[in-house]
């Protein structure tokens, strides 16, 4: 039943058209980064979308609809506008880019669709919507191939119809509805006008919708009435006041800045907090960050303990963690995972609400099931996305250009109803800049313009591809571009760029390397357009061009912004006001919750190490006095291994070859390169049984992501503060840097980050009240004074050891 009112939607007898629709031409702009998605408001049962949003709906994974490149969006505009005029010159009075919005009730929900019409035309008993579709298809084809293949473009010609069919200025007039097909290479054309089947698509989409969005009112009362049991039977000295802190900072601004150290339990605290602010009804959503795989998985076995299976929480790991090699599917590591995903999915006849099981859809689920259908592990985890109250997983899925829409583009995502939690934050500018840094090779290149030319791209843009080979492998390496070189990059890039947005060639055949490669172009331009500050142009070898980003403040606080709420936590966030600047936020954004641990203040016995210069071009030698050092230091922890951390591998396994020849007897285990999560837990569980010394590098998963450590190893040598490699990046941070001051731009550039990865491997040592440890700082650099004030207050010591006679005193202490 139609109507023409708003107030009696809730009837669930009710359906049909509730609001007559706004018919006028107009431009909407989207945001720059992020496409505008549907939007669900579950607890009025409403949703608003575009008409094309729902004729592509499909509940069930891989890309929806037919993927365009960008020279066929500008090639679809040409014959758009083509067809615009040749319509415009048979039916004067025609209407084009017609803006139709209007309310649509299906029992319990109200749809606020919108829209624009191709063209409306005359005809003659009424009117005729046209929908013009660009394909590659050839033409002529029959009627029912071009259905079948493209069922979405007759779906959004029967919305439009249905929805003109209210509008009182439409409502006594015969609407009719077709699709016009245009070959985009040799401009072929076929129309087929729709019949009463497609007629019917309309409301076959609005069923698709409908399980989804009752899942997602569904999710509402699983929040509203599950049981959030506390994170801690009992509290620790500090956590209460922490709480309190935290509750009173998130009221003052939408992103607090928390520190506590490692092993106070702001991982508890905080999901606490954000659980409660969840049945409060203020978020609908959370999504937890890490950097560190470590982090996301203590995450989850806290999260267990708090929720129970009453509320839904999804890992989301990368597509190399997905990866399988099966009868029915083997990846390919990337998109060309889902080319027959459709077919298979209906195969499978999958439900995403369905595949959860005690709360959550674990990674070894997604890989049984794809190996049983065929679909993709990792498009399986995304399309169970929507369907969790709780998001776990990597920064780079708010954060990395290329990884981001896995996040915010799921359906029904909405970050103004979702609370951003970002833990291990101090690691977020960095690894933020990492991903929007951009490489390019001339030997990459020149397989990727073969790639291309095998299928069909213009010869101008091979040329020009060329052309930027010859002038990569024209630079110096390890030098900056001078402003010429910048010029010439920009306008070669640019260039090429251009090209690019029209340029015919198959890309569904085209191997996704060369894909991805040629698209990093564009990216490299729009960093030579960029500020000079943001990134330092350079060859860091011969043939290989890059682009690295300095500064990546701006990008962090624009991802921040859309969010309702942010939480960035970490042990090292201080100085609180270099890191806020560093995440592009204003003071008046931003508040502090930082935990008070009384009881860490005399667990640490440290001294300073003043025999020893850990500096490059000192340390060989000292390579015999720090295996010396080491030995003797392992003499006074029978039983327990001693943790060494080392500023490098070389560092490390120079040390290790003097100390296998002072005393064989040792029995020594280094950090190896490449393992992955379980790999780790188990080298560490095994060195804690079977060695006397292990050692470890500063700022690696090892000492910043494993927890192992706590409570167990109570002896640890820091072999010098670990500075970033001097090299032309950091030389251009120091030029760039704000101050006038040499002394504060070396602090910042090198210092400060030497000293968190200190904190950081320091701090998960001791874990719990009661726990302590002795810590041998071993290099003179620590006793200067920018190094010492850099120490937090628990790691400063007034006691130096100079010689040989007072070492062996402390160690006898």
């Amino acid at each position: 039943m139609h109507s023409s009112g708003t107030n009696d939607y809730q009837s669930g007898s009710q359906r049909g058209f509730l609001f007559h629709a706004r018919a006028h031409l107009s431009h909407f702009a989207p945001a720059p980064d992020r496409k505008k998605l549907m939007q669900i408001d579950p607890m009025q049962r409403s949703v608003q979308l575009s008409a094309r949003e729902l004729a592509l709906f499909r509940n069930q994974a891989g890309t929806r609809g037919h993927g365009h490149s960008p020279w066929r969006a500008a090639v679809g505009q040409q014959w758009h506008k083509s067809a615009e005029a040749t319509s415009h010159a048979t039916h004067p009075d025609a209407q084009f880019e017609l803006s139709v919005s209007a309310n649509w009730q299906e029992r319990n929900w109200l749809f606020k669709i919108n829209g624009r019409i191709d063209q409306l035309l005359p005809a003659p008993q009424g009117l005729r919507i046209r929908e013009v579709k660009t394909i590659r298809s050839p033409l002529p084809a029959p009627d029912e191939a071009l259905i079948a293949d493209y069922p979405e473009y007759f779906a959004q010609a029967a919305i439009y119809r249905a929805m003109l069919q209210v509008l009182p200025e439409y409502c006594e007039r015969s609407i009719s509805a077709e699709v016009l097909f245009i070959n985009i290479e040799n401009g072929a054309q076929q129309t087929v006008l729709l019949q009463a089947p497609e007629h019917a698509l309309f409301e076959q989409q609005i069923e698709q919708l409908l399980p989804f969005l009752d899942e997602r009112h569904a999710s509402l009362n699983r929040l509203r009435h599950s049981t959030v049991h506390p994170a801690f039977e009992s509290l620790r000295p500090g956590q209460a006041e922490l709480f309190h802190t935290l509750h009173q900072a998130a009221l003052q601004a939408k992103v607090v800045l928390t520190q506590a150290p490692t092993g106070f339990g702001k991982t508890g605290i905080i999901l606490e907090h954000a659980l409660k602010h969840m049945q409060d009804g203020l978020y609908d959503r959370c999504i937890y960050l890490s950097s560190k795989s470590t982090g996301q998985l203590e995450t989850i076995r806290q999260l267990k303990k708090m929720i129970g299976h009453d509320m839904r929480y999804i890992q989301m790991r990368n597509r190399h963690e997905h990866r399988i090699d099966s009868e029915r599917h083997s990846c390919s590591g990337d998109e060309t995972c889902d080319a027959e995903i459709g077919q298979h999915w209906q195969e499978a006849a999958l439900k995403p609400s369905e595949l959860f099981i005690d709360g959550t859809f674990e990674l070894s689920r997604a890989k049984e099931i794809g190996a049983e259908t065929g679909i993709c592990p990792y498009s399986l985890t995304k399309a169970c996305l929507p369907y969790a109250e709780i998001w776990i997983g990597d920064s780079n899925y708010v954060f990395a250009p290329d990884s981001r829409s896995v996040f915010m583009d799921a359906l029904g995502f909405d970050p103004q109803r979702t609370l951003l939690i970002i833990d291990e934050a101090h690691n977020l500018p960095d690894r933020t800049a990492d991903s929007l840094s951009v490489e390019l090779s001339s030997a990459d290149l020149l397989f990727a313009i073969e790639e291309l030319r095998q299928h069909g791209a213009p010869r101008r843009l091979l040329a020009t591809a060329n052309e930027l080979c010859r002038w990569i492998d024209s630079l110096s390496a390890d030098q900056p571009l001078n402003g010429n070189q910048l010029y010439m990059g920009q306008d070669l890039c640019e260039d090429f760029a251009d090209q690019l947005q029209s340029a015919a060639f198959d890309y569904q055949a085209t191997a996704p390397f060369a894909l991805q490669l040629i698209w990093s172009i564009p990216r490299l331009a729009e960093t030579f357009a960029a500020p000079t500050h943001q990134f330092l142009h350079w060859t860091p070898q011969p043939g290989r061009l890059s682009a690295t980003c300095l500064d990546a403040s701006n990008w962090i606080a624009n991802c921040l912004a859309p969010f309702a709420g942010t939480v960035m936590m970490s042990a090292t966030l201080a100085p609180f006001d270099h890191f806020r600047e560093s995440c592009g936020l204003s003071q008046q954004s931003v508040t502090i919750a930082q935990a008070q641990a009384p009881w860490r203040d005399d667990a640490y016995q440290v001294a300073i190490d003043c025999r020893i210069d850990t500096r490059l071009r000192s340390r060989e030698r000292y390579y015999e006095a720090t295996a010396r050092t080491v030995a003797q230091f392992s003499y006074h922890s029978p039983g327990t291994p001693i943790a060494v951390f080392f500023a490098s591998y070389q560092y490390a396994e120079n040390i290790q070859a003097y100390l296998e020849a002072l005393d064989p007897s040792l029995r020594v285990q280094r950090q190896t390169r490449g393992l992955d999560l379980s790999e780790q837990s188990s080298f560490i569980a095994e060195c804690l049984l079977t060695s006397d010394v292990l050692f470890l590098i500063l700022g690696s998963s090892f000492a910043e992501g494993i927890d192992q450590l706590g409570g167990v190893v109570d002896h640890i040598m820091i072999v010098g503060p670990a500075l970033p490699e001097v090299n032309l990046i950091q030389k251009t941070r120091i030029e760039n840097h704000a101050s006038f001051s040499r002394e504060d731009a070396f602090r910042d550039v090198y210092i400060r980050p030497a000293m968190r990865r200190i904190h950081q491997a320091l701090g998960r040592i001791v874990r719990a009240p009661g726990q302590s440890a002795r810590v041998l700082l071993h290099c003179k650099r620590f006793s200067e004074t920018s190094y010492l004030i850099e120490l937090a207050p628990e790691y400063q010591s007034d006691c130096e050891l100079h010689n040989d006679e007072a070492f062996a005193q402390w160690l006898e202490q």
